[in-house]
């Protein structure tokens, strides 16, 4: 069994591998070549008033090549107010102030686990990289100019995963902090050799760009539905940074998968499951009942990207249509697909260490 880190997997993982990795995976998907169990969290109480516990994971398997994927996170969670702005902290509590997050990798031949390594890296690389392959299907070919909602992590892979699906001029970056967003035009220019702009006004983003991206960790909207027009595309990380009326407002909208948001588990309410994102209200209540389960979005009919990858469905019919991809929620097949394309390449290179693979089998009939 193969154990790795996120330094090894920086060298191993090119987003052209990601992006073209899950655009095979997604055709599997299509093709009932491949099976995925939505994501579940499970909420406990905290001891400190400041934050809770949750526990994430999902899975999925795929026929070529034949693995098992689990991806988990074991995370304590911060929900603050910074100005009028919701944002969501994952709080390093482990040992060394660090986080929690694996992935487990098995085959599907011989049920034998293969490997095991942190998420972080690829979480990054798999978010934008589905981000851009809905982009390749869904932008117009003419683009010039992308503008980017955010300055960190996930902003700077989406900068760089788009770059590789349409050939910009320039990228327009909008962060509420000068800062953070002047450091992140400078490193990301470097990154992508391209002219990449900070913007304090993020109207002027949106009027100057015909690609928009909204990568941040805020949960409140970021792209209002007044900045769409027409020939337009543009993408979330997570549904509140557009909101039902701005997705709406697209002429046409493909979704990432038809479930709402994640299966949330949340300590006094039993079995009972509830799909949202961020279940503050449910988490805050005293009575978890009384409190309104979310409403079933408009868009939840839409066509998932699987089907627009496959050919099933189509992106963009018209130059002056404008597209939305919601990238709703993330799926065990995207951790399926780049975790096995990592631990081939490592493999392959010599790289990792190996621990006997002894120590995780049992003579004993489970």
């Amino acid at each position: 069994m193969l154990i790795l880190n996120n330094d090894e997997i920086e060298t191993l993982l090119s987003m052209d591998t990601t992006i073209e990795v899950l655009d095979k995976a997604y055709r599997q998907l299509a093709n009932g070549e491949a099976v995925n169990r939505p994501r579940t969290d499970l909420y406990l109480p905290f001891p400190e008033t400041s934050g809770v516990y949750a526990f994430k994971s999902m899975e999925a398997g795929l026929f070529d090549p034949k693995v098992v994927a689990l991806r988990l996170n074991s995370d304590v969670i911060r929900w603050e107010d910074r100005g009028g702005r919701i944002v969501k902290d994952k709080l390093p509590k482990a040992p060394g102030g660090k986080w929690v997050g694996l992935v487990l990798l098995f085959s599907a031949e011989t049920g034998e686990p293969l490997a095991i390594f942190p998420d972080g890296v690829i979480q990054a690389f798999r978010v934008a990289a589905s981000s851009a392959l809905a982009a390749r299907y869904m932008a117009r070919q003419d683009v010039t100019h992308l503008g980017i909602f955010g300055s960190g992590w996930q902003a700077r892979a989406h900068v760089e995963a788009f770059c590789k699906v349409r050939t910009f001029e320039k990228v327009l970056v909008f962060s509420p902090t000068k800062a953070n967003r002047e450091s992140f035009a400078g490193e990301m220019a470097e990154r992508v050799h391209l002219p990449v702009e900070p913007c304090a006004d993020a109207e002027r983003v949106a009027e100057e760009c015909q690609v928009l991206v909204a990568a941040t960790n805020a949960i409140t909207r970021v792209i209002p539905p007044e900045w769409v027009r027409p020939g337009i595309h543009f993408t979330c990380v997570k549904t509140s940074e557009l909101g039902d009326d701005t997705i709406t407002r697209a002429d046409r909208v493909v979704i990432h998968t038809r479930k709402i948001a994640p299966e949330n588990y949340i300590a006094g309410m039993g079995d009972e499951r509830v799909e949202a994102h961020d279940p503050i209200e449910f988490l805050n209540a005293a009575d978890k009942q009384a409190v309104a389960r979310p409403e079933v979005p408009p868009w939840i009919n839409a066509p998932e990207l699987h089907d627009v990858v496959s050919g099933k469905e189509s992106g963009r019919s018209r130059p002056d249509e404008s597209t939305c991809f919601v990238n709703n929620i993330g799926l065990g097949v995207q951790f399926a697909a780049v975790g096995s394309a990592v631990y081939e390449d490592a493999r392959a290179k010599g790289l990792g260490r190996e621990i006997p693979t002894e120590w995780f089998l049992e003579s004993v009939h489970p």
